[in-house]
């Protein structure tokens, strides 16, 4: 009713609590007040949402899901264009992505934060890798094993992400199917569904798909929303190079998806099964997560027990001379012994002289990132890298989102 929502505030605050909240709050950041892909069912939330607003505050001036960023801004809502501002207002949140309307089709496969980046002129930034699953207790969504103790009470749902997303103005993410639920695509999927033009999903490998079916496995992957494979070798009771692995390597390249290869006990273990899988189907790309895990144990960089493997960082860019080999300049906490990431600087240069900018992405491993300096401090390094000239402004924009939208998007 009218009076249940009396102030604004209260309205604003209703909505910051709802589902609604990642997509109002990645709107009101990226200050889109704009219309476009209208559908019915945003027009009747809207109008059902303008319902709410009293008429004194149209008239006074308020406005809606007020921050401070938008309250630097200068609207008002009175007459006949004070009305029309208010529509704006109510009508931006929640048509700037198809994520609400349910929207399917091509426009909403367009790439990462295609609303966003269009809206807004700016670049996207796209995390690379990312791992959400449902809460302890959802019994839709049941745990093949727990997730690590700190995190297992903790909130590690997409939205919870898209919420962290929205305050960095983080435009979209890959989802990396978490060992939480195995082969168990089923959460991942549901949110792939639900969010098709925020997230990309990568599936998780599995070496025991018969070899004749190979085929349809992938492809109800690819129906179901995945666009790349991830090859844990630790699952593998051999080599991942196996005739298994070469089959589903292979034939994920002839698909359009991409390989990314998990190396958490380091690459050196690993060099010989990936250079035969790169050799085996060269159109095949192939993505080396975490800086190669050249630190090691990989437990965090501030961990003093960890040491760096300058052979295995040489392995790593001894990979650069084959074309369809990318790096994620993920997990920073993994391979970095200071707070602040700076130690990094001089092997970033090193990758983007070896690799180009155009084959390294950015990405946070959230939510182990939230245990390891929180994840607008992986963020920050991101855009540190290129304000302090480390990066020239064409490597930032492809490290920060173009690599990952010619991949994934």
């Amino acid at each position: 009713s009218r009076s249940k929502y009396r102030r604004p505030s209260m309205l604003a605050h209703r909505l910051a609590s709802s589902r609604l909240s990642p997509i109002v709050r990645l709107a009101r950041d990226s200050k889109i007040r704009r219309f476009g892909g209208v559908c019915l069912p945003a027009i009747l939330v809207s109008l059902a949402l303008m319902h709410t607003l009293p008429s004194r505050a149209l008239s006074s001036g308020v406005r809606p899901f007020s921050s401070h960023r938008v309250a630097s801004s200068r609207h008002s809502f009175s007459g006949k264009r004070g009305l029309m501002s208010a529509l704006k207002w109510v009508f931006g949140p929640l048509v700037v992505t198809g994520s609400i309307c349910h929207v399917s089709g091509a426009e909403q496969r367009e790439g990462f934060g295609s609303c966003v980046a269009k809206a807004t002129g700016v670049a996207k930034t796209i995390d690379s890798h990312i791992h959400v699953w449902g809460k302890t207790n959802d019994k839709d969504f049941p745990f093949d094993n727990d997730p690590p103790e700190p995190l297992a009470h903790g909130e590690c749902t997409a939205e919870a992400f898209m919420e962290k997303a929205s305050l960095k103005d983080v435009n979209g993410a890959l989802i990396v199917q978490p060992i939480n639920y195995m082969f168990d695509h089923t959460y991942v999927t549901s949110i792939l569904k639900r969010y098709p033009s925020f997230f990309r999903g990568m599936a998780l490998a599995n070496p025991k798909v018969n070899p004749g079916e190979v085929d349809a496995y992938l492809d109800k992957l690819k129906t179901d929303g995945y666009i790349a494979l991830r090859f844990n070798p630790y699952l593998w009771e051999g080599s991942m190079a196996d005739d298994a692995g070469k089959e589903i390597y292979a034939k994920a390249g002839e698909k359009g998806m991409s390989v990314g290869v998990m190396c958490f006990k380091g690459l050196p273990n690993h060099i010989d099964d990936i250079k035969s899988l790169i050799q085996h189907s060269p159109k095949t790309s192939l993505i080396i997560d975490h800086w190669g895990f050249f630190r090691q144990p990989a437990t965090g960089g501030l961990d003093p027990n960890t040491k760096i493997n300058e052979d295995a960082w040489q392995q790593l860019l001894d990979l650069s001379r084959y074309p369809n080999v990318y790096v994620k300049l993920s997990a920073l906490f993994r391979v970095s012994g200071d707070e602040k990431y700076h130690d990094l600087r001089p092997r970033l240069k090193q990758l983007v002289d070896k690799f180009g900018a155009k084959r390294l992405m950015w990405g946070s491993d959230y939510p182990y990132a939230l245990l390891n300096g929180g994840y607008e401090c992986s963020v920050d390094a991101l855009k540190q890298w290129h304000e302090s000239g480390v990066l020239t402004s064409e490597e930032f924009e492809a490290i920060c989102g173009g690599t990952a939208t010619k991949l994934f998007g």
